[in-house]
This record gives structure tokens, C-alpha cells and sequence, in this order.
């Protein structure tokens, strides 16, 4: 099933995507504010360097089919208008996601991204469409085609590159990355300890594990070991800043509980009909 996004899609959006031209950036973030920058590519790292990785692919991978992006965008508006009064400013389920004929593609088969990057190119091209129906901007100049699936090759080497992610954060204490895999990534041993694939968060081809884990920064700082969150009322404390915390963890440190979720849920993948 579509997983929605939520009130900070936008930010864990623009927190995995390369800017678009600087031309156009300032642009939309006069309009739609700096967390609503259209993201249209991302480029996703390998691993800071892995001791002892080992990593074992299963036999077969199953095939997705063609996403249903327009029915995540249902289930995203409906996930924010019930969480803020202004659930998509200028934007709603109806927005046009599609971009036009003429407008670059900037996406090779080739190139190792995930899932989830055809859900937020969606997103992205609709920022884009509804600036451009405010301002008159050429739309074809400020979006780009949906991603299509990538090679066989491309998809494993994503999937590589999240498991041994999610395989050191697992063994430095922290939460896991709950973006979708392509496919089972099979187990990862770092430095002696092997993770399966379920403890890697994968769940399912194309589909999220979860909600994302809250990043706390230096910058998030009010106060002596005090800390804000993003998104949430109220400060946490005793936590190490530079990592990532589940709800949770923020409400055993001090975070008022029964908030709004506004944490960030990456899209999962069901096929149009």
C-alpha cells in the first residue's frame, strides 16, 4: 500500500535532493517557503567507509510494475489536511504532476536511486506546475519526467548502498533509513555482527518501513543539553546531537507526547491499474 507523507515531507524531501538550477531555487522558496524547494534529483551516497561489509543477494528479485503516483498524492494530501489547516498551500492532490514534453529528462537508467525518488519528483513537479500557474514561468524549464525504473544493476546498487547505510547506523545505536529497497538486499556483516534484511528495513519490494527517524543537529540547540525538534512543541534533553532518534526516544527525553505525527513517511509502491 501507499504509505502518505506528511507535514515534513518536504524537508526529509530536500534533506536527499540535489538543488535544482539557483535560477529557479530562490524563486520557490519566496512562494512556497525553503522547506518546499523543488527537489528535482537525488543522489544517494554510498556508505561512509564500511569495516568488514559483507553482503549476500537472494536468488530470485521480483519485478514492480508502474507506480500509482497519482494515488499517493490522494493519500498524501489526505494524511496533511488532516494534520494543518493549509495542507498543501497552492498545491493539492489535483495539481499536475506530469511534466511537460519539453521539459529535460534528468534521470538514467543507470543511475542508483531508490523508490521513493519517483514519489518526490511527483511532488517536486507540482511545486513547479503551481509556481509556474502563479508566475507564468515556462514549466517545461523548471521540471523534469518521472523517473523510470533503473537497471537491474542500478537498483542493486542502491540497495547495497541503504543496507550498509542502515547496517551502521544499526551498530552505532541509531534508527534505521525506512526508504523503500527494490528488492531484498540480503544480509550485511559489519565488523562481525551480520544484520538480516528485515533488521535493514526491508519489508517488501518498493515498500517503506516505516516513518523516517527525527535528525537532531547542533543547530537545533536553544539551551545547556537542550534541544528543539522540528515539526513538534517543546524541547528535548540529555540526547547527543548529530544523530537520528525515533518519536520515541524524543518523548523519553523530554518531548510532550499525543503531538501530531509530522514526521516524514517515505512513499510505498503499489502499481496502477
Amino acid at each position: 500500500m501507499i504509505h502518505p507523507l506528511n507535514n515534513r515531507s518536504f524537508e526529509a524531501m530536500e534533506s536527499r535532493a540535489l538543488q535544482p538550477p539557483p535560477r529557479t531555487a530562490s524563486a520557490f522558496a519566496d512562494l512556497f517557503g525553503s522547506a518546499t524547494t523543488p527537489a528535482t534529483r537525488t543522489a544517494t551516497r554510498p556508505a561512509d567507509s564500511v569495516a568488514d561489509p559483507t553482503r549476500t543477494l537472494p536468488g530470485s528479485q521480483p519485478v514492480l510494475g508502474k507506480p500509482d503516483v497519482q494515488g499517493f498524492l490522494t493519500t498524501f494530501y489526505a494524511q496533511r489536511a488532516a494534520e494543518t489547516s493549509t495542507p498543501g498551500g497552492a498545491m493539492s492532490a489535483s495539481t499536475p504532476f506530469q511534466a511537460p514534453a519539453a521539459a529535460p529528462t534528468i534521470w538514467s537508467p543507470d543511475d542508483p536511486y531508490g523508490p521513493d525518488q519517483i514519489f518526490q519528483q511527483a511532488i517536486s513537479n507540482q511545486c513547479a506546475n503551481a509556481f509556474a500557474s502563479l508566475t507564468g514561468t515556462d514549466p517545461a524549464t523548471i521540471t523534469a519526467q518521472l523517473p523510470g525504473i533503473p537497471t537491474t544493476q542500478a537498483q542493486q546498487q542502491f540497495d547495497s548502498w541503504l543496507a550498509q547505510s542502515n547496517a551502521q547506523r544499526l551498530a552505532s545505536g541509531q534508527p534505521i533509513d525506512t526508504g523503500a529497497y527494490w528488492s531484498d538486499p540480503g544480509p550485511v556483516t559489519l565488523n562481525g555482527v551480520t544484520y538480516t534484511s528485515q533488521q535493514l528495513g526491508y519489508c517488501g519490494p518498493g515498500q517503506s518501513s516505516g516513518p523516517e527517524p527525527i535528525f537532531i543537529s547542533i543547530a537545533d540547540q536553544v539551551g545547556p543539553d537542550t534541544y528543539t525538534v522540528g515539526g513538534y512543541q517543546g524541547t528535548v534533553k540529555g540526547i547527543q546531537p548529530g544523530r537520528y532518534y525515533t518519536l520515541q526516544q524524543l518523548e523519553q527525553a523530554g518531548l510532550p507526547s499525543g503531538q501530531a505525527d509530522t514526521r516524514f513517511y517515505p512513499g510505498s509502491w503499489t502499481q496502477s491499474a
